[in-house]
């Protein structure tokens, strides 16, 4: 099943945003409809993106093998 890669540009601005304000000690950060609304959905696809990848590692056991050979005395 191919996958388009995820869109984090609205994750990304938001912590280079982070950044700047904690460079200049802002108080507050604030955000834009557009950029709260790109965030969320930014947001909800990487948590969707990674539910799915615990959910198909898991379906996949692990092979495991054992020998025995009696040993020696």
């Amino acid at each position: 099943m191919s996958r388009n890669p995820l869109n984090t540009i609205a994750i990304e601005n938001f912590l280079q945003s982070v950044k700047v304000a904690q460079r200049t000690s802002a108080k507050e950060l604030k955000l834009d409809a557009k950029q709260y609304r790109d965030l969320a959905d930014s947001i909800s696809m990487v948590m969707t993106r990674l539910v799915e990848l615990q959910d198909s590692q898991q379906s996949v056991d692990p092979e495991v093998t054992i020998q025995m050979d009696g040993g020696k005395l």
